[in-house]
């Protein structure tokens, strides 16, 4: 086979083989869920998928225990604030979708009623320390059971798609929820490293990683990875509670309730591009990349705005592609359930090896995102980056003032219903993007999932 030809189709093959895992919804084997009998004590955290439009990305934790003597089974949960309740059902939660069980803890009596004691005073605690909700990046639900794993050594690491597990607060740092690893976190971005959690790195509440045990790729679409997974699953005997979908078919003609968070979008893509001129270029003729990318307005109708993007991949010729950057300073006009036009100022880096060099940006960008109706979204953008230390990179740009332009549109193909009163959608996007590289351009073809929230 000819060298030339393999190199050429590289970075084609190796997109197409992440992104079919990831839209295949990362689908790996399962086991039946299975808890230990009901006279017998033991502790076990589960989660549920979210509902609509964040059911893809995002689950609901919950811990409940079996107390020998006890009819039915100790609960502890966040629904709006902590409670400890009991159930005869521990499968049972709000949503529709599938539950699983993360880990089970086996011990004596009086061992359990010491950890169900500290999960009581963790209720009262968590009050306290955390006084507000927020869905995004927290504290909400997960980041009560996450924190209580810890505090009552409970040693069952959550998924990466329990959103709030890892919440530190504006910059905080701690050991996980498992016990075997160690984080740094702040709103923003975060990094998770352990025994068994690998290594996983946080850019905007999304995690994307290796995991060690069970080994796998952890991404942050459920089920959390793609790999072996130990979790147990409930089968369709256990979730006998579901309930019918009773949300509403679109927002129009209906009542939405008064916004009281803000809006949120997250997209996981792929992202194919030729450069118009690879001479220019430093002889980079494609970049092929997997990527994330989520941005925020937090509010009632004038917000503060963050976000961020993490791209890797890689350039033909043979080279790696990388782009990541971080928006903690934004500000955005919402319109409509999940629309806005704001701008984001940020931090970040880019480059492709042997290609482009590696250089800090910065990066100032203008979007505006709009509802198209009940069934599709519409998106543009603009952005402007400054490269301050790398000269071969500078003043390549149409614009007089800036290194690098850039310019981006998409169309979101997904029904967006009312939840609640809150506007949640999903669905499949595509779009096309414009990017200056030394004096030349990309343009490339984006395609991938996306998930919004208003509320």
């Amino acid at each position: 086979m000819d060298p030339m030809v393999t190199t050429h189709w590289l970075p084609e093959c190796l997109a197409a083989a992440l992104w079919a895992a990831c839209s295949a919804g990362c689908v790996v084997p399962h086991r039946p869920a299975e808890l230990p009998a009901r006279g017998d004590a033991w502790v076990a955290v589960l989660s549920g998928e979210m509902p609509d439009a964040i059911q893809q990305v995002a689950r609901h934790a919950w811990i409940v225990a079996s107390v020998p003597g006890e009819s039915r089974f100790r609960r502890w949960e966040l629904l709006g604030r902590p409670e400890r309740s009991s159930t005869g059902d521990p499968f049972r939660y709000f949503g529709e979708g599938d539950v699983a069980v993360h880990g089970i803890v086996r011990m004596d009596t009086s061992s359990l009623l010491r950890i169900a004691r500290c999960l009581d005073e963790e209720v009262v605690r968590y009050d306290e320390r955390h006084p507000t909700y927020f869905p995004i990046p927290g504290p909400n639900s997960n980041t009560f059971v996450a924190e209580a794993l810890r505090n009552c050594s409970i040693h069952v690491e959550l998924p990466a798609t329990a959103i709030g597990r890892d919440y530190r607060g504006v910059l905080g740092a701690g050991v996980t929820e498992a016990g075997t690893g160690v984080q740094i976190e702040s709103w923003i971005a975060g990094l998770r490293l352990g025994l068994r959690e690998g290594v996983e790195v946080h850019v905007a509440s999304l995690a994307l990683g290796v995991h060690v045990w069970p080994p796998g790729i952890t991404v942050p679409v459920n089920p959390g990875r793609i790999g072996i997974d130990l979790d147990g699953r409930a089968n369709d005997e256990q979730l006998g509670h579901r309930r019918g979908d009773d949300s509403d078919d679109g927002w129009e003609g209906k009542r939405v309730r008064d916004r009281k968070y803000g809006l949120g979008a997250a997209q996981m893509f792929a992202r194919g591009a030729r450069v118009a001129h690879p001479e220019d270029a430093g002889g980079l003729a494609e970049r092929w990349t997997v990527g994330l990318s989520g941005r925020a307005l937090y509010g009632t109708r004038l917000g503060w705005g963050f976000g961020g993007d993490l791209e890797l991949g890689a350039g033909a010729p043979a080279s790696f592609a990388w782009a990541a950057h971080l928006y903690p300073a934004g500000l955005g006009y919402m319109i409509g359930p999940t629309g806005y036009i704001g701008a984001f100022a940020g931090v970040g880096g880019s480059g492709v090896t042997g290609k482009v060099p590696n250089a800090l940006d910065l990066p100032m960008e203008l979007r505006l995102e709009l509802d198209g109706g009940t069934r599709t979204r519409f998106g543009f953008r603009a952005a402007a980056i400054w490269i301050p230390f790398e000269s071969v990179r500078q003043g390549g740009s149409v614009l007089p003032f800036a290194d690098e332009l850039v310019l981006g549109t998409f169309v979101r193909v997904g029904k967006t219903r009312l939840r609640y009163g809150d506007a949640m959608g999903k669905g499949w996007f595509l779009g096309l993007d414009r990017h200056e590289v030394m004096g030349s351009f990309w343009l490339g073809l984006t395609w991938g999932v996306e998930a919004d929230f208003g509320g």
